[in-house]
């Protein structure tokens, strides 16, 4: 029962997601994403292939749904999942690999999950916003909307990570 339960949250956070996308413009600089939170919650023993799979499922899926350009999220979820067993092997630990259920703050500490987090947001947002911006914009407003949007994804993630702390 509680597998059906981590399923129906993280339907309920891509339904946030469409609603980010569709109804909430912050202007320009902004892009709210919470798609490489998805991302994280894969549980740890899929392989990577499976894990690109399901990224560029959600991907297309967030790009059939919403009104973005075709592609684009879906390219973006795969580049960040693609390095998601390096960021797990460097920034939260090697030793953790035989673990088959999804990694939660309790079971590695906040700042090592921060980081995780950290790594595949903005890895994810670089790849969208480079491929969003790309020759439109100058550099400066392309580095300001990848940190700003990075941070506000982030932040916006792991407020969604803080109710399912305690679970195992």
């Amino acid at each position: 029962m509680k597998k059906y339960g981590n399923i129906l949250y993280l339907f309920l956070v891509f339904l946030l997601q469409l609603v980010l996308s569709d109804y909430v413009h912050m202007g320009p600089w902004l892009y709210l994403c919470l798609i490489p939170f998805l991302i994280l919650n894969i549980p740890l023993q899929r392989s990577p292939h499976s894990v690109m799979l399901i990224a560029f499922g959600l991907g297309i899926l967030l790009d059939i749904l919403s009104d973005g350009v075709p592609g684009l999220n879906a390219f973006a979820a795969v580049m960040a999942a693609a390095p998601r067993r390096f960021f797990y092997r460097s920034l939260v630990n090697g030793d953790r690999q035989d673990r088959t259920e999804v990694l939660r703050i309790s079971d590695v500490g906040t700042v090592k999950y921060l980081k995780f987090l950290a790594a595949l947001t903005a890895t994810y947002m670089a790849a969208y916003i480079l491929l969003d911006c790309v020759s439109f914009r100058p550099a400066g407003f392309i580095l300001a909307k990848f940190i700003v949007s990075t941070a506000a994804s982030t932040a916006l993630s792991l407020l969604l990570a803080l109710p399912v702390r305690n679970q195992s």
